[in-house]
This record gives C-alpha cells, sequence and structure tokens, in this order.
C-alpha cells in the first residue's frame, strides 16, 4: 500500500514516511529482486514519500535535506531492502545536480521536485565542444535505477579538433552533461549476484547535442550559495547509509535465527551457544563504531559548510576514509553473522542472510567501499596527493 501523500515534505515529515515504507519494502523484497527494477507501485511509494527530492533546494520547495539525515533515510530503507536504498541514493542527487546548473536550465531539466537523474559522473564518454554546447557520446556502466529516471548525467573528457582540450593544470578537461532519457539507449546488462533490484545497466548516448547551460563542471563554485552544495563530495554524501542498514539488518536476522533455531543434539537454542553470542555482540559493537565515525565525520564537514568555510584537506580526506570504512565494516558484520548462522544463511526462504551478504558484496564493489580508497586516503594522510576525486 502507498504511503500518503504528505501535505508538506520537509526533513522530519520524510523520515517518518521512509519508516513507514520499511513494510511494503520488506514485503515486495523477492519480487524487486526478481524483477530487477523497482515496481511502479513501490517506486510510487517511495516518490510519495519525498525520498528522491531530499537534495532539493529549499527555494524551489524542497526539503534541502542536510547529510546526516540524509544518511539515515538511506540507512532505514536499506535495512529493508538494499536495492531500494541504493536506487534512493542514487536518484536523489537531483538536487545536487540541479544546483550545478542556473535556475532556468535546472527547472527544464528537473521540472518536479521528484525528479530522478540515474547515470555517472566519471568521464566514460567524449563531449565534442561545438557552437553553443557539445556533441556527446559513449557508453557507461552502472547506471543505477536508469529504468526510474527521468534524466541522465553522462561524465565526459572534452574534445576540440580530434584531441582532448587541456585545463590549467594539464590535465583533460571534465564536464559532465545531462540528458532527456529519450536521448539515451539502456542496454540491459545488470545480471549480478547482489543489488540486482537496482537496474543499474549500461547506457549509450550517440552524437548528441547537449546544450551549454545543461553541462557543469564538478570542481565549479556552483550557482547557488546554500551549504548543502558546496562541496562536490556530497554527491556521495549518504552512500554510507546503505552498508550501514544492511549491517543493522544482517544483525537482527541474526537475532531472530538465535532465538529460533535449536542446536543439536543437545536441542538447546542457538542464543545459549558463547560462540554466537560473543559475534552478535562483536558485529554490534563494529556497527555500531563504524556508524558513529559516519556520523562525527560528516557532522564535522557540514558545521564547517555551515559556517561557510571550504572544507580542509583534512576533514575531506576523513570523509573517503569514512566512506571505504562504513562499506568494509558492512561487509564484515554481515560475513560475521552468516557464518555465525551456519547453514540457515546459505538457503533463500530460510533467512535474509543470503540476500543480505550478495547485495554488501556487490555495494562493496563500487569504487568508495573498495579498499584503495584507504590508500588513496593514507597517501593524503602522508603528505601526498590524492588521485580521486569524490573527497
Amino acid at each position: 500500500m502507498a504511503a500518503p501523500r504528505l501535505p508538506e515534505l520537509d526533513t522530519p515529515a520524510i523520515l517518518d514516511a521512509t519508516r513507514a515504507l520499511v513494510p511494503l519494502l520488506r514485503e515486495r523484497s523477492d519480487e524487486i529482486e526478481a524483477t530487477r527494477r523497482m515496481p511502479e507501485d513501490v517506486l510510487q511509494a517511495m516518490i510519495d514519500a519525498g525520498v528522491f527530492r531530499i537534495a532539493m533546494p529549499r527555494a524551489w520547495g524542497g526539503p534541502e535535506m542536510d547529510p546526516l539525515s540524509q544518511i539515515e533515510m538511506i540507512e532505514t530503507l536499506a535495512t529493508a531492502d538494499p536495492s531500494a536504498a541504493w536506487v534512493a541514493m542514487i536518484l536523489s542527487d537531483s538536487g545536487f545536480y540541479g544546483a550545478r546548473l542556473h535556475d532556468d536550465a535546472a527547472h527544464a531539466v528537473f521540472p518536479s521536485l521528484d525528479s530522478r537523474v540515474a547515470g555517472q559522473l566519471y568521464p566514460a564518454g567524449q563531449a565534442v565542444k561545438v557552437d553553443g554546447g557539445y556533441r556527446v557520446s559513449g557508453r557507461w556502466s552502472f547506471g543505477s535505477g536508469c529504468l526510474h529516471a527521468t534524466a541522465f548525467s553522462a561524465g565526459c573528457l572534452v574534445f576540440e579538433d580530434g584531441k582532448p582540450v587541456l585545463g590549467s593544470n594539464g590535465l583533460p578537461l571534465w564536464r559532465i552533461p545531462l540528458l532527456d532519457p529519450e536521448q539515451v539507449t539502456v542496454h540491459d546488462t545488470w545480471y549480478t549476484t547482489g543489488l540486482a533490484g537496482t537496474s543499474s545497466n549500461d547506457y549509450e548516448i550517440r552524437d548528441v547535442f547537449v546544450p551549454d547551460d545543461r553541462v557543469f563542471d564538478l570542481y565549479t563554485r556552483p550557482p547557488r550559495d546554500e551549504p548543502l552544495y558546496q562541496y562536490h563530495g556530497m554527491f556521495f554524501a549518504n552512500v554510507p547509509g546503505v552498508p550501514l542498514g544492511i549491517g543493522r539488518a544482517a544483525i537482527d536476522e541474526m537475532i531472530r535465527i538465535a532465538n529460533e533455531k535449536r542446536v543439536m543434539p543437545q536441542a538447546t537454542l542457538m542464543r545459549d551457544e558463547y560462540r554466537v553470542q560473543e559475534a552478535v555482540g562483536e558485529a554490534e559493537g563494529m556497527l555500531g563504531s563504524a556508524r558513529a565515525y559516519t556520523m562525527e565525520s560528516m557532522g564535522d564537514l557540514w558545521d564547517t559548510l555551515c559556517a561557510g568555510d571550504e572544507p580542509s584537506m583534512a576533514q575531506r580526506t576523513r570523509i573517503g576514509v569514512m566512506m571505504v570504512h562504513s562499506i568494509q565494516t558492512g561487509l564484515k558484520v554481515v560475513q560475521l553473522m552468516a557464518q555465525t548462522a551456519g547453514s540457515d544463511a546459505i538457503f533463500k526462504r530460510k533467512s535474509r542472510l543470503d540476500r543480505l551478504l550478495r547485495d554488501m558484496s556487490t555495494a562493496g564493489a563500487h569504487v568508495v567501499g573498495q579498499r584503495r580508497t584507504y590508500a588513496a586516503a593514507g597517501l593524503v594522510l602522508l603528505g601526498g596527493t590524492s588521485p580521486m576525486t569524490f573527497f
């Protein structure tokens, strides 16, 4: 049953509506995985709850939700269905994209507060400079939520006269065009072990003209001056909500199993075994520590932005560490719970752990969750310069 449309979708109302979505998402979770997308009524329930408008500017009527609340919202969704949480995490970036454009162009690309943008920032395509804009071509992977998108992003390197255009730093120029769905071809490629319901298909663009006012530079100061839009890493700010929510669901599922399953031959409840008690306690400590570090790191950066200051490299590096740490910790928590549950974790109909483990493993393949992000952050901490772009 779809959540009722609320009269005013501010941050508290959206968080309440998100919590109300949990039973629906749990009930439809198998269908989401089997069909590899959000069912239309489930998508509409998410729209009605306001989950896709969270980054929309308050000046447009949006909630302009702070990043800590965004993480909490995604975390709640992930406890119910990780694919739904991932889709919400990606498609809710519309406000961040819109804030990079001037208002007229932004409203043309995002006519509704519930507009949803899928696609990549990474420059896998080519944008050939022409009068008034660019001609864009390329093929991108991991277009999460592409079947539900009202717009697409397509990171590109800029070309002119057949050669890449170099910036003042000697590196190729990187620009991000925004396109309408009818300008994009989606390829059915998303057959994976986990996060199957995210429809993270490949998508292709062939020589499409995009005007200058629909193209932006990730590192140029945006036209909007609100704190939420002053740090380019906000495109990834709510990613930690996914592993934190999956980890919480895994612990809760292990507790359910331990309170119901009897261990043979003594026929005692699993919860009475020392190894189970130890594992659940350890998992709780790991997940709680990761969540606290996530909120502390993001809270510190948010305070800086709200004060009108530029985040320091130390703060930005901490965000990079926080993101990979949340994902790596979520993976360890789910693995520990699955190992502790034993055979119950390998049967789809016996527990959620099989699905949670597959979803968490797939989430861990995202660039912000790979262990090499630790190395990029460590290089900065050691006095070097990081090649990573998201922090």
